[in-house]
């Protein structure tokens, strides 16, 4: 890491370091010349040693903040702005900023890093007249700014390059008090002794990320409070960091070679913010203009779309229950992004056939962290990828920053796009402290101009993390300069794989990748896919939001482990799978007897979910017992809220009963979790159909005469008494008495043969 403009450093290594190097202003050309303030920074050299001690007690601190123009010409005028804050708890005296500089060029990225890994300042010549004095003393911590204007020829700039250029705080006495160091390109002159030192225009191209930690419920659930939708809300509005980014992008569209990289569930969360009514604070309303602004700005625009929620691909391919959670995230992804971007985002398939043809846009993937050694070959599986996005320290051997490297299958090439570390690095220092946002801006100018020198022939591809949060200002002056640099040339990220030749290298080793996952955080991930496929093996339509609550629980923003955040979500996630595949139950009677050996048997499947369901009925009995229901049942489509029935044929071999267990099978047979599974005896019998008519007929004719004879019997003939002797009838005999009374018993109105009558009559 570079050092950078807005971080004060106590100037006693400054000034020993300078003795070590030789860079001292004694032999200096200019070091005659050098003003009073300059012969004050000569004197404090032999002081250093004794300010050594004092190097964490700077009383001051000095920044600087802009320098117009970034980069020099000959005839330019050069205008270093700052500022100088006392970090004391006493005021200050009269305190001077001096600038330094040096004649001779940085020339290569190793010397930048050398001047920030050691201390010592590569500007050690003053230059005359470049220099600033407060006006009076400075209250403990306040600050005041500082300007200073010099021509670019006081430096004796002369070939083209980097120059260091320092601003050095010296109090009254002329005894270093801070320092501060950035860069300065030089371009010389097209006509001179030096026009030869001009560098081609290098290809540059930018991975412009629009990803956020995804809200840790589903979409449609709970968006409209809590913490994380109320800071989401923020980064969308004007002055947050994604309204940031998109506006930088959008200034800069088609002049920075920049390519979107955007995570389908950032989408799909401002999506969910903009159904926010009058009680979410505004969520709405700068969701909405969010996501309007979103699809003006990359409507022409080079586009991918990462796997939802930015899955930690490495990650997940390391273990193989949940491998097919990349992938599937991949086009879950595509699916959702196009449909709210209204733009088709899905790659193009058949781009790995040959090592010249160019990518779709689309086809590209930036895994997060990184990748395994294993993680190259699942990712070239997925239709359509053929480009990888990747640090360059995951090839550190490679000089080029594009090159193919052999798929699994013969002829087949993947294209990787080596991203510069130290450019994404310089980038992502900046801080909203004093100047730092310059220092990062005109670094990442510095380290472009140097690697134009090295590798005039190879493409500079920048890629800032995922979730990149720059100081205001600070994205849009990095694109403007990439515009602006005469030695770059904006260029999409395509392009760079159809230049010609591309030279083959090795698959890469292992670049990193987020942690892995503990046991039971896998069994748990995995359980979910299980129920997440039983269920959409039954849904006559299918619905993939449930792998967006697990992609939620996979996004690298977790960086794989276990949180306070989706632990809830991974338990709420699974009871909600769960209670749904509950919701189709099996309806039937516990107990049936046929009329005979064979019969039907009514079965009802019961849907109380808010959708179609197509399942089937599964079978469960022994053979053994005789008992056969053929045809199986055929899979059945039940509506949402409602019910269905089926029959069962039974046929029995031999009288006896059978218990047979129900249960749901999915499409692809394929059983359905419930508590308990219902089960049903069938009992056959001897008596037919027809017999079983028959019978119950004729119990009816018993019933009724039997109800007939009682009533008669309930009302004697007139003069009965009389005739007889008072005795009552012989039936009345009979049912009182207990005694059986002759023929009347056998009941012969009932005869099959015709009615009976009394002998002798």
């Amino acid at each position: 890491m570079l050092k950078r403009a807005g971080s004060a450093l106590a100037t006693a290594p400054l000034i020993a370091g300078l003795a070590l190097s030789g860079l001292l202003l004694t032999g200096s050309a200019q070091a005659g010349a050098a003003t009073a303030g300059a012969a004050k920074a000569d004197s404090a050299v032999s002081t250093g040693a004794a300010l050594a001690a004092q190097q964490n007690g700077a009383p001051v601190s000095i920044a600087i903040t802009g320098m117009s123009p970034s980069w020099a010409s000959p005839r330019s005028r050069i205008k270093v702005t700052g500022s100088l804050t006392n970090t004391s708890k006493q005021p200050t005296g009269i305190v001077t900023v001096q600038l330094l500089a040096s004649s001779s060029p940085i020339t290569s990225m190793t010397a930048l890093e050398d001047n920030a890994a050691q201390l010592y300042n590569l500007a050690g010549t003053a230059l005359p007249g470049a220099t600033w004095r407060s006006a009076g003393q400075l209250a403990p911590g306040a600050s005041v700014r500082w300007s200073i204007t010099l021509r670019a020829r006081a430096i004796g700039m002369t070939t083209f390059g980097v120059y260091p250029l320092a601003a050095l705080a010296l109090d009254a006495a002329g005894t270093p008090l801070a320092s501060t160091t950035t860069y300065l390109p030089y371009l010389p002159a097209r006509k001179g002794p030096y026009r030869n030192s001009r560098p081609a225009r290098l290809p540059i191209s930018w991975v412009w990320p629009l990803i956020d930690k995804p809200l840790l419920n589903e979409p449609w659930q709970d968006n409209c409070q809590g913490p994380q939708a109320r800071a989401l809300a923020r980064s969308l509005a004007p002055g947050g960091r994604l309204d940031g980014l998109v506006a930088a992008g959008q200034l800069a569209a088609g002049r920075s070679g920049l390519t979107w990289a955007v995570d389908p569930a950032l989408l799909a969360n401002a999506s969910a913010l903009t159904t926010c009514g009058p009680g979410g604070g505004g969520m709405a309303r700068a969701a909405s203009a969010w996501l309007a602004r979103v699809r003006a700005a990359t409507a022409r625009q080079p586009l991918f779309a990462t796997p939802y929620a930015d899955v930690d691909v490495a990650a997940l391919n390391r273990y193989h229950d949940v491998a097919a959670d990349a992938e599937r995230a991949f086009r879950l992804g595509w699916a959702v992004a196009g449909t709210i971007l209204h733009r088709n985002v899905t790659p193009s398939t058949g781009q790995l056939a040959a090592p010249g043809y160019a990518a779709n846009p689309a086809g590209i993937a930036w895994p997060a962290g990184g990748i395994d050694a294993d993680t190259l070959e699942p990712l070239s599986a997925v239709d359509g990828i053929s480009t990888i996005v990747l640090g360059s320290s995951a090839m550190p051997a490679q000089t080029s920053s594009v090159v193919r490297v052999p798929d699994s299958e013969p002829s087949r090439y993947v294209t990787v796009l080596l991203a510069s570390d130290p450019l994404a690095q310089a980038i992502i220092s900046a801080t909203s402290a004093p100047g730092s946002a310059f220092a990062a801006s005109q670094q990442f100018l510095a380290e472009t101009a140097v690697l134009a020198e090295q590798n005039p022939a190879e493409p500079i591809v920048v890629a800032p993390p995922q979730r990149w949060q720059p100081p205001a200002g600070l994205a849009a002056e990095l694109l403007a300069n990439t515009a602006s640099a005469p030695w770059l040339s904006p260029a999409s990220l395509t392009s760079l794989t159809a230049r010609k030749p591309i030279p083959i290298a090795p698959p890469p080793d292992t670049t990193g990748g987020q942690p892995g996952y503990r046991p039971n955080e896998l069994r748990q991930l995995s359980a979910l896919d299980s129920a997440i496929s039983e269920l959409e093996s039954i849904r006559v339509r299918p619905d993939l939001s449930m792998y967006a609550g697990v992609a939620t629980i996979e996004s690298s923003a977790w960086q794989g482990k276990s949180s306070a955040g989706t632990r809830p979500m991974l338990s709420r996630l699974a009871n909600r799978l769960y209670a749904q595949l509950r919701g189709v139950q099996i309806i039937a009677d516990s107990r049936i007897t046929l009329g005979g050996l064979k019969g039907s048997v009514p079965v009802s499947i019961d849907n109380s979910l808010g959708y179609p369901v197509m399942v089937r009925v599964g079978l469960i009995y022994s053979r053994a017992s005789g008992i056969r229901i053929h045809p199986e049942p055929p899979i059945v489509a039940v509506d949402a809220h409602a019910d269905k029935t089926i029959r069962l044929k039974v046929q029995a071999m031999e009288v006896g009963s059978t218990t047979v267990t129900l249960q749901l099978l999915s499409q692809d047979g394929r059983p359905l979790p419930v508590k308990r599974l219902p089960r049903m005896t069938i009992e056959a019998t001897q008596v037919g159909i027809l017999g079983m008519i028959i019978f119950a007929a004729a119990l009816g004719v018993f019933l009724i005469a039997s109800a007939a004879r009682a009533v008669r019997r309930g009302r004697p003939l007139p003069g009965a008494d009389q005739e007889k002797g008072g005795n009552p009838p012989a039936d009345d005999v009979a049912d009182a008495g207990g005694q059986a009374a002759g023929p009347d018993t056998v009941m012969p109105e009932h005869s099959e043969l015709g009615t009976a009558r009394t002998p002798g009559l």
